[in-house]
């Protein structure tokens, strides 16, 4: 069975993390055109595949549309010690977080890369 990638679950992933697609680019580091393919459906390379499992706390195979995974976070992507250094903590604290904190915190954030750009 061809695997088919759900664009509707990455979808579901953007909603749960509250971004849109140029804040999700960012987060997966791959351009916002390329999640728009994403979400039409087109299958993303096994890396970014990975990196979205990851950002989502969801498996490989859920995304690409695995039915035992009924529920997105029966599987997750792990690994004993991530290897994408300062990014990986902060989002592994993230993930910790209240929803409506996290809101705050990317508005702070948000606020303070602005005014980082005016002065600079």
């Amino acid at each position: 069975m061809t695997p088919q990638f759900s664009a509707e679950r990455l979808r579901e992933i953007m909603k749960k993390l509250k971004v849109n697609q140029q804040e999700f680019a960012r987060l997966v580091g791959i351009s916002q055109p390329a999640i728009s393919l994403y979400l039409k459906g087109r299958i993303p390379p096994a890396d970014v595949l990975y990196r979205i499992a990851r950002l989502g706390g969801v498996s490989m195979e859920w995304l690409l549309g695995a039915e035992e995974a009924a529920d997105a976070t029966s599987f997750r992507v792990s690994e004993n010690r991530p290897a994408y250094g300062k990014e990986a903590v902060l989002l592994e604290l993230w993930n910790e977080l209240p929803a409506e904190v996290q809101q705050d915190l990317l508005s702070l954030m948000r606020h303070l890369n602005a005014l980082v750009k005016k002065s600079g």
